[in-house]
């Protein structure tokens, strides 16, 4: 699903927030990571370096505290899509970055600035910056230096899970052959898997099925990272970690050893249980069976070579001295794991959903709407949300019933009601404005009674004038 300007600035506070939203915080802790966080610079949505300031994270903070993902976002901007830089600036600007890549920002500012093409202070980072990325063209290009690379393991099990999505074997599925996926998540403490979940797509749907089951199993993790593609970057999947309080953090794309412990668990899967599956394709739901018995027997019962411990263990010990999130009594997962998508309502009161259409409320005709559904139930019905809160249920478009059903009236009209009565008799105004600018015009203090009988003679010296009979 597309989401809006608002909804990415939200997520993305949400995300500078870090362990304040996710982590067991001891005294003083907040203010430790407030002055740490506003020490680094960070990466807004608009693609601007920028660093923020304690009592602005503060104010992030106790808003969430308050009023949740809603409570971060904040107003859109009015001139959207727009661009103050004068046009001559545009085209400097753009030969300017496809000459030689690498300038910087403000380096082409200064450039500018230098051959006296721009005033002193006429361009600023932020606008440059959008008019850059709206051509494609704000990436730096060239070599760079490799990333730095340390093995790293957290302290606590349920601190980070790190999740992907591994290329399965060929299964029977609906009577045909069919890929699969194998969606799995691993503690980072521990190195226990609670989810490794066989699946027929690797779309963001699926993704928040497998992590439902490991969360309904195993409670919630502080953080989840993720690859940075289309399915882990959903903002459906984005809302809902915001719901439960679990930071959502991205590796580089194109970078898999970024996440080098289940990269290594996915080598481990190849090795013990592909290898292992005969060659004739077996049902799904065998595959399914198989998988997760080695997962149970096998992989979290034996000592992994990282830790010196068995994963399951671990994880239990971690349970009973309670370091592990559990989830609240007041959180209904099935409520929260519906997935999301927009849609704008049609001037029918209705939305498009899977090739069908849906009625809804006809207040919201014109609205930009969100649809939860559970993508795999068997209830297809999506039920419709309006900045976060329910509105009403989705209904199946019937449009012979609609022929013989009665439509509401808006509030406080009527058809047969009399108009109000604003006293002004819009054809007698314009009638006489046509006789004002017609009558010729006359100067009292230029004139005298002399002039006006001579006048009066040479009305009766001109005998076409007639009255009409």
């Amino acid at each position: 699903m597309e989401e809006d300007r608002e909804t990415r600035w939200a997520l993305w506070r949400f995300g500078v927030l870090g362990p304040l939203v996710s982590a067991r915080l001891e005294h003083g802790d907040r203010q430790a990571y407030l002055r740490e966080a506003a020490s680094r610079l960070h990466v807004n949505p608009d693609g601007a370096l920028v660093q923020l300031s304690i009592r602005t994270l503060e104010s992030w903070y106790y808003a969430w505290r308050k009023g949740g993902l809603e409570a971060l976002k904040r107003d859109p901007r009015l001139d959207r899509g727009r661009t103050h830089i004068r046009e001559e600036l545009q085209e400097r600007l753009e030969a300017l970055k496809r000459e030689k890549p690498r300038r910087s920002i403000r380096r082409l500012v200064r450039l500018l600035e230098l051959s006296g093409q721009a005033k002193k202070g006429e361009l600023s980072k932020s606008a440059v910056q959008r008019f850059l990325k709206r051509l494609g063209l704000s990436g730096r290009s060239g070599n760079a230096e490799p990333a730095e690379r340390r093995s790293f393991r957290h302290h606590d099990p349920g601190e980070l899970w790190m999740g992907d999505v591994l290329h399965g074997p060929t299964v029977v599925a609906d009577g045909r052959l069919r890929k699969s996926y194998v969606i799995a998540f691993i503690d980072s403490a521990t190195r226990f898997v609670p989810a490794a979940e066989v699946r027929l797509s690797e779309s963001a749907a699926d993704h928040e099925y497998a992590l439902k089951q490991a969360i309904l199993r195993h409670g919630l993790p502080r953080a989840l990272y993720l690859d940075n593609g289309a399915a882990q970057r959903s903002t459906s999947l984005r809302l809902i970690l915001a719901e439960l309080s679990i930071r959502l953090i991205h590796a580089e794309a194109y970078d898999p050893q970024a996440k080098g412990a289940i990269e290594r668990w996915n080598r481990t899967f190849r090795e013990e249980v592909e290898d292992e599956l005969p060659k004739e394709p077996l049902p799904l739901e065998e595959v399914r069976s198989r998988v997760w018995s080695w997962l149970s027997v096998e992989y979290n019962s034996r000592i992994h070579t990282t830790t010196g411990r068995i994963p399951r263990e671990d994880w239990l010990r971690g349970s009973a001295s309670g370091l592990l999130k559990p989830i609240p009594p007041s959180v209904d997962l099935d409520e929260v794991f519906l997935h999301r998508e927009r849609r704008v309502v049609r001037r029918d009161g209705t939305v498009r959903f899977r090739g069908s259409f849906f009625e809804v409320r006809s207040s919201l005709v014109g609205a930009e709407v969100e649809l939860r559904f559970d993508s795999f139930g068997a209830d297809e019905r999506p039920r419709i949300f309006v900045d976060g809160t329910f509105v009403c249920d989705a209904v199946p478009l019937d449009p012979l019933a609609n022929a013989y059903r009665k439509r509401h009236k808006p509030q406080g009209t009527s058809l047969h009601s009399e108009p109000p009565k604003a006293g002004l008799d819009a054809l007698k105004l314009f009638q006489d404005e046509q006789v004002r600018r017609g009558a010729p015009p006359r100067d009292h203090d230029a004139q005298d009674d002399d002039d006006d009988d001579d006048d009066d003679e040479q009305d009766h010296d001109h005998p076409t004038f007639k009255e009409a009979p």
